[in-house]
């Protein structure tokens, strides 16, 4: 059984559940390549990393 904590970004709940689907190997039929699927998964890390970065600024910008 697998199990998943679902308080996660959405993006992240289902790259795990796509690590465990394609476990004991990966199916290619109609799907995105892996470069791909990383590429976006890259983008969108990014940008949580840069909206972090700003409300942390934000922050101390109020405070002070």
């Amino acid at each position: 059984m697998f199990e998943i904590d679902c308080s996660r970004h959405q993006f992240e709940m289902f790259e795990a559940m796509r690590v465990y689907i394609e476990r004991n190997g990966r199916s290619y039929n109609y799907l995105a390549s892996v470069k791909s699927l990383n590429v976006k998964r890259e983008e969108v890390l990014t940008q949580e990393e840069k909206e972090a970065v700003a409300e942390t600024a934000a922050k101390a910008k109020s405070e002070a």
